[in-house]
C-alpha cells in the first residue's frame, strides 16, 4: 500500500515537472513570435522605404514628372492632415 501511494505521488511530481517545462516553452515560443513580428514589421517598413526612395531618387529623364508626382502628393498628404479652426 505504502510503495502503490510513493508510485502515484512520484507520477504527480513528475506531471507537476512537464507542465512547467511546456509553460517555460510556451512562453520561449510567444517571445519568438515577438521577435517574429517584429521582423516582418522591420522588412515591410525597409520595403516601404525603398518605394519612397525609388520615388524621390528616380531617373534624371523623368525629373520634371517626378516633381509633379512628389508635389502632388505632398498637397494630397497636407490636405488629408489639415485640421479647419473657427470659421474655416
Amino acid at each position: 500500500m505504502f510503495s502503490l501511494i510513493q508510485k502515484i505521488l512520484n507520477r504527480a511530481r513528475s506531471f507537476g515537472a512537464l507542465f512547467e517545462r511546456i509553460e517555460k516553452i510556451e512562453a520561449k515560443l510567444q517571445r519568438f513570435e515577438k521577435l517574429a513580428d517584429e521582423n516582418e514589421s522591420l522588412w515591410q517598413f525597409l520595403d516601404e522605404q525603398k518605394e519612397m526612395d525609388a520615388v524621390l531618387m528616380g531617373s534624371s529623364e523623368d525629373a520634371p514628372a517626378r516633381a509633379e508626382d512628389f508635389q502632388e502628393e505632398l498637397t494630397d498628404m497636407m490636405l488629408r492632415n489639415m485640421k479647419p479652426h473657427g470659421d474655416a
